[in-house]
């Protein structure tokens, strides 16, 4: 975001953009700050956005190639169309022949194969920007909620604004949808109290997930299926928490041997992909099991997964039944 910000600052652009990562409410960002800088609004004649579909690789050759209208640059933004999978050498030979006057940003969410002649074409000729939550600092996001209450005058102490987090977690849409969410519930008031966050925050799934963990590790099985029971009630696809379910045990086998060894909080960090801020938080959890627990979960959680995607079993029975066995090993 500092390269993005600094080429709209000095108006110096590369010709082509790879924006990436798991953070897509920065990827949604960075490409609004360019098209935002590189076109005006409403110029239709020199914008021309793909999205989520099969590109026309001739098309996009003669568009690319094509001069802007009454304008320094013709702004091309391909997003989440697979082209870096799909474009490959046709693709590439469209690089190599852009002239000045184009821009193309393409926004593919994920991970990018780094061994691709595209993606070393753009990593020699462009800018890549890699955009990860685990790369996100807790003081990063305490900054993004200040200013999303700021704009509106209302304001929040940093020990509220830390339970604030710790209950939504570091997804950015999450915190921007909750911070205006109590922004409405305030209206005159101008301080975010706790009180206030606790009638107003959504506390988010990944808790819950955390909750049922953790009364798994504590053979409570009542309330282990009351919390499932009630991600059912609110709808939540039983795959999806069974997924989160997995990721939680993955990173909980991770982090217990690093701990176990005296690791820093960073490197464990790095290893699990989680933001350094959040470690803490497992440290709670890593104390209720023993390595050899979390890495018999794990196994239960993944043939469990893999079981119900074979149609084996029905996904919420299913996880029902890994939770009950978790409980019961």
């Amino acid at each position: 975001m500092k390269e993005i910000t600094k080429n709209i600052k000095e108006k110096q652009f590369h010709k082509v953009y790879l924006i990436t990562g798991d953070e897509d409410y920065l990827i949604f960002q960075a490409r609004q700050m360019l098209k935002n800088a590189l076109v005006a609004e409403g110029d239709e004649m020199n914008f021309t956005l793909f999205e989520e579909t099969k590109v026309d690789l001739v098309a996009l050759g003669d568009l690319a190639s094509t001069f802007p209208f009454f304008s320094e640059k013709r702004v091309i933004l391909l997003n989440r169309t697979n082209i870096m999978k799909t474009g490959k050498d046709e693709f590439l030979k469209i690089l190599n022949q852009l002239p000045d006057t184009t821009c193309l940003i393409i926004c593919e969410p994920g991970k990018m194969d780094t061994r691709t002649k595209v993606y070393k074409w753009i990593k020699s000729n462009g800018y890549i920007a890699e955009l990860l939550k685990k790369d996100q600092k807790e003081k990063t996001l305490l900054t993004f909620l200040a200013r999303t209450l700021a704009k509106d005058q209302k304001q929040i102490r940093e020990n509220n604004a830390r339970y604030f987090l710790s209950l939504v977690g570091d997804d950015y849409y999450q915190i921007k949808n909750e911070a205006e969410k109590l922004i409405s519930y305030l209206g005159e008031e101008t301080e975010v109290t706790r009180e206030v966050i606790d009638a107003v925050v959504t506390e988010q799934i990944q808790n819950k997930i955390f909750d049922m963990i953790s009364a798994v590790a504590e053979k409570d099985q009542n309330l282990a299926l009351k919390l499932y029971n009630d991600l059912i009630l609110l709808k939540e696809d039983p795959i999806y928490i069974l997924s989160l379910l997995v990721r939680q045990y993955r990173i909980l086998s991770i982090l217990k041997p690093m701990r176990m060894a005296r690791r820093s909080d960073a490197d464990m960090a790095k290893a699990a992909g989680v933001p350094p801020f959040v470690i803490r938080k497992y440290d709670v959890q890593m104390r209720a099991y023993t390595k050899e627990q979390l890495e018999r979960c794990l196994r239960y959680a993944v043939k469990m997964e893999a079981d119900i995607k074979m149609g084996l079993l029905g996904a919420q029975v299913g996880v029902e039944m890994l939770l009950i066995t978790l409980i019961r090993s």
